[in-house]
């Protein structure tokens, strides 16, 4: 039993020392790995089009009658090509969509509180204050996705590296008391 929690604390601190490796990358190369991110979900979806390709080609003639998979197969090969050949659009688009998403939560949040406010309740002004954060966020990545999305990056790195700090010291910190 020991054993094994020893072998488990070392595949542990091998992980976190991958992913202190991986935290620095987010946070001193957010750009390269935002793009590195797409050209990995880019490929997945390349691969996912050739998969829906080749089943569709090498289907029955009953099933190649009703079946989509030609495409699907070829609208994911270009959607994966395109993300993995122009990795940066994506990073662009997506901050604006997650933008327009803040923007829609706001209007919700907005007129709720206006709900919450009309039915006396206090926590009326809570939910205003939420929905003009929301407001704010979505403004910010609309009007600037790319440097929004570098940042977040840079944050997430640097939860990561936090975390996968407290998780090595504390599998060393286990490997000692088993010795």
């Amino acid at each position: 039993m020991i054993e094994r929690v020893k072998n488990y604390e070392k595949a542990s601190i091998a992980t976190s020392i991958l992913l202190i490796i991986l935290a620095f990358f987010l946070i001193f190369k957010p750009e390269a790995s935002l793009n590195f991110i797409v050209i990995v979900i880019g490929a997945f979806l390349a691969l996912l089009g050739i998969i829906h390709m080749v089943s569709y080609f090498t289907s029955n003639i009953e099933n190649k009658t009703i079946s989509t998979e030609l495409i699907q197969g070829t609208i994911y090969t270009i959607i994966g090509l395109f993300l993995i050949f122009r990795p940066s659009i994506l990073n662009e688009f997506l901050g604006v969509i997650i933008g327009a998403w803040q923007i829609i939560q706001f209007i919700v949040k907005f007129q709720f509180a206006f709900n919450l406010k009309s039915a006396s309740s206090p926590t009326w002004v809570l939910m205003l204050v939420t929905a003009l954060v929301h407001l704010v966020f979505g403004l910010v990545l609309i009007i600037n996705p790319f440097a929004t999305l570098a940042t977040i990056t840079m944050v997430t790195g640097i939860i990561l590296l936090i975390t996968e700090i407290g998780n090595m010291v504390e599998s060393v910190t286990m490997l000692f008391k088993l010795s």
